[in-house]
């Protein structure tokens, strides 16, 4: 099937409940230690060895997802979530206020406790991400400016969570939407950066979405002319257990902003 013909990740057709229960809530799902148990991995580490910290994060993430905030709680007094579509936000403000409708992200919350070595607190990890939870945001992709009327100030850590390549529909789009990303940034602060390279779709039931293809070399390039320096990058070669989703590997980059552009 032709890539172009593929449906987007801001469309009207997209479930973002449906997204988050079979990629993120399910410990059944074939590749559930990609999906969670790396992201979960790569945010305790760096946010225990004290290399980013801050005041105030920006979380941009794919629907409703909370999981990447477990471990941002504790650093971070403020997180500021900006969404995509009006679903997701929906959903994501349904779960802020505990309702017992959306999705269960105990399991999620259950395996960062096992890192952590308290596998007793996941109930308190997510009471404290609904604490420090203060605004969300929507974020217009058809916009130049995609948060007006809304005006955020620059903050230290923006996280940018398995979406990039999902709300970009081509690569100069995925660069445009980086030096936006970065204007949210202070100098010195840093992006915390999940994506796939050289995916191409991934399925929310029976729909089939689009997902950028770019490879290593680009995402390098496009970081540094959007004015990141990169501090860490992992690559991992992903198992491809099943057929929802075809990119080849996992990255997450720690990248700080050196400059404005």
């Amino acid at each position: 099937m032709d890539p172009s013909l593929h449906k987007h990740y801001h469309d009207e057709e997209f479930d973002p409940k449906g997204l988050v229960d079979t990629y993120f809530c399910d410990e059944n799902f074939p590749l559930i230690d990609e999906s969670v148990g790396f992201p979960l991995k790569k945010l305790h580490e760096t946010f225990s060895s004290g290399r980013v910290r801050g005041d105030t994060l920006i979380d941009i993430s794919s629907g409703p997802a909370v999981y990447q905030l477990l471990s941002a709680s504790d650093i971070f007094k403020e997180i500021i979530v900006i969404e995509f579509s009006d679903p997701s936000i929906q959903e994501l403000e349904k779960w802020l206020k505990n309702d017992p409708e959306t999705p269960d992200w105990s399991y999620a919350a259950k395996a960062l406790c096992d890192l952590e070595g308290n596998r007793e607190e996941w109930q308190v990890k997510e009471d404290k991400v609904r604490r420090v939870v203060k605004q969300v945001v929507k974020w217009d992709v058809s916009k130049d400016k995609p948060l007006d009327p809304v005006v955020l100030p620059q903050v230290d850590c923006v996280i940018s969570f398995w979406c990039l390549h999902l709300i970009s529909k081509d690569k100069e789009a995925y660069r445009s939407n980086l030096r936006k990303f970065a204007s949210l940034l202070k100098i010195g602060g840093h992006l915390l950066l999940f994506g796939v390279l050289n995916g191409t779709y991934y399925m929310i039931g029976e729909h089939k979405f689009f997902s950028l293809t770019f490879d290593e070399k680009f995402l390098r390039e496009a970081l540094r002319d959007a004015g990141y320096v990169i501090e860490h990058m992992d690559v991992l070669p992903s198992r491809k257990g099943c057929d929802l989703v075809d990119g080849e590997h996992l990255v997450y980059v720690i990248a700080r902003k050196e400059r404005e552009v």
